[in-house]
């Protein structure tokens, strides 16, 4: 399995600055008067890994209402494989290619459940390889979540090598996670092999683009039947779209409206 992702790593690097024509209907409806004029902020959050063996950085969008007296729940939002920066910096991604700030304001001032989203440097280790996923798992999580009061409750998003990330924390760690949303997921069938059945599972969403050519169809659809021969509820979402930031930000607030529900 781990052959095929990292064949893919050329492929999956040319589709993530790709484009398309890619529309997505407005989710929100109407916003509330009292939330309009609020700000969240971003800041930037970084720490020393001993088993990456070097200096790890994260982005952490906060909302409006942050309080630092109070707990919150956490998304953690993962960004695909990027070749564009060459500092291996990727933690920005979502938010310079992806508009997850200005969408995560938007679901907060619909009412959204406040969250803190923590938006890691994924580099090229599909959130599992070289020691990512012990730092992930061991380090980063204590780390950010007692830095910015995380309450326990927490979901795993992300696109392409991201929803790959997803899926594989999602599965290993079902535990740790109340929803998991994987856009365009780098996944087949054999993924399914890491679960035996629909307990203690996180609820799941796939949503992929139907002209997607870089992680098609073909081998999501075989991991999503698999799941549900399991007993897996799994929300499949196909629609038109590519692989690229136009698509995946339609994807964004859906996912933001299902962890929110997690959460409550």
């Amino acid at each position: 399995m781990k052959k095929l992702f990292y064949l893919s790593l050329a492929l999956l690097a040319w589709a993530a600055c790709s484009t398309s024509k890619t529309q997505d209907n407005d989710p929100w409806g109407n916003i509330d008067p009292a939330e309009a004029g609020k700000r969240s902020s971003v800041v930037e959050f970084s720490m020393t890994s001993k088993v990456m063996g070097r200096r790890m950085y994260s982005q952490v969008w906060l909302p409006a209402q942050y309080d630092k007296t109070k707990t919150y729940p956490f998304l953690y939002l993962l960004h695909g494989y990027e070749t564009s920066d060459q500092n291996g910096r990727f933690d920005k991604c979502w938010l310079e290619k992806g508009n997850a700030s200005r969408i995560a304001d938007d679901y907060q001032k619909a009412n959204g459940v406040p969250m803190v989203i923590v938006m890691p440097n994924g580099l090229d280790k599909f959130y599992m390889s070289d020691g990512y996923e012990e730092y992930f798992e061991d380090e980063l999580m204590a780390a950010v979540e007692e830095e910015y009061k995380g309450n326990g409750k927490r979901a795993i998003a992300g696109l392409s090598m991201g929803g790959y990330g997803t899926v594989y924390h999602a599965l290993k760690y079902p535990s740790k996670f109340k929803y998991a949303y994987a856009m365009s997921p780098a996944v087949d069938a054999s993924m399914a092999g890491m679960v035996s059945g629909p307990d203690g599972l996180p609820g799941i969403t796939i949503e992929t683009g139907e002209q997607d050519m870089t992680t098609r169809l073909s081998s999501i659809r075989p991991f999503v039947n698999a799941m549900k021969n399991k007993g897996v509820e799994v929300e499949f979402i196909v629609r038109e779209g590519t692989h690229d930031w136009t698509f995946w930000q339609g994807c964004l607030p859906k996912a933001l409206i299902q962890v929110g529900e997690s959460f409550k």
